[in-house]
């Protein structure tokens, strides 16, 4: 699969709840298509510190986890998103030996693009990931994004479809509902013997 080099681009002023941040990835050197990540108030923390380059007096996590691999021969070399299953990003760290050789590890997301902002190594999506999930300009000026419904949790959904029909939004809400019964179905069947 083809992989396309990301950047951090910006991070959104709070959202509803309060607790949620949108982090906006953007694609280098082509279309500059654009991913958002609905992320939390620590996680947003943490990529905060790493774009402002910012020291913490004690070590964080990621500090912390940076300095037992180098002590430990071990590089960072890349990070890479490579799936998005109801609205939860998943990535690959890339992590070379003192032999040269390199493995992969599971990470979250977050914590792969916060180790980036501090070690410095690329970030990377599958392109048809970037394609399918990508925000969609759908206002003339440029201001206003959609972004797929991939990107939200259920419990967001259930949220917003509260609230669309609350505000009498029932096209809004049936569409939610509808999105919410499909993942509802899923994971039904995935948990039956």
């Amino acid at each position: 699969m083809n992989e396309i080099e990301i950047k951090v681009l910006d991070m959104s002023a709070v959202l509803r709840p309060s607790e949620a941040f949108a982090l906006v990835l953007e694609e280098l050197g082509g279309h500059f298509r654009k991913l958002a990540l609905i992320i939390g108030k620590q996680e947003a923390q943490a990529i905060k510190m790493g774009l402002m380059s910012y020291t913490p007096p004690r070590p964080f996590t990621h500090d912390l986890m940076l300095a037992v691999m180098k002590e430990g021969g071990l590089i960072p070399v890349k990070g890479l998103i490579y799936e998005v299953k109801d609205g939860i990003y998943s990535s690959y760290l890339y992590v070379q030996r003192t032999d040269g050789t390199e493995f992969q590890v599971d990470a979250r997301t977050t914590d792969v693009i916060s180790l980036a902002l501090r070690k410095k190594f690329p970030l990377y999506v599958y392109e048809d990931i970037l394609e399918r999930e990508q925000l969609r300009n759908i206002s003339p000026d440029g201001s206003t994004y959609t972004v797929s419904v991939n990107t939200i949790d259920l419990d967001s959904l259930k949220k917003a479809m509260a609230e669309a029909v609350e505000q009498e939004d029932y096209e809004r809400a049936s569409q939610l509902r509808d999105e919410i019964r499909k993942r509802e179905g899923k994971e039904k069947n995935t948990n039956q013997p």
